[in-house]
């Protein structure tokens, strides 16, 4: 190959690269990264509403915080649960967060 050769593919692999790099920081200006966000009143006060697991009309029901009607049922034979287990539902076990529940949920029913 001859010199002027090798120059203009040095000089088209630079232009190339300089097209990428400058398009890539447009594209980060004009679409920044969203940030994180700060904790609103509306995700605290869902935080700070208790969640309650207990025995309702023969299967266990889920309940938020002083409600009396479930808002969500588990169709589980009781049966199969531990005296224990089943002295706790019946006064209610209570969970402060919808994580805590799920673990409770799977604890008792596995």
């Amino acid at each position: 190959m001859t010199k002027k050769r090798i120059w203009l593919m040095i000089l088209t692999a630079f232009v190339i690269s300089v097209v990428i790099v400058f398009g890539s920081a447009a594209a980060a200006i004009t679409h920044p990264k969203p940030e994180a966000q700060e904790p609103t009143e509306t995700s605290i006060t869902q935080t700070e509403v208790s969640f309650i697991l207990r025995i309702w009309n023969d299967h266990l029901g889920l309940f938020r915080g002083d409600s009396k009607t479930p808002y969500s049922e588990i169709d589980m034979p009781l049966y199969l649960l531990t005296e224990h287990d089943r002295k706790l539902l019946e006064e209610g076990i209570s969970a402060k967060t919808e994580e805590e529940l799920r673990s409770l949920i799977e604890d008792i029913t596995s």
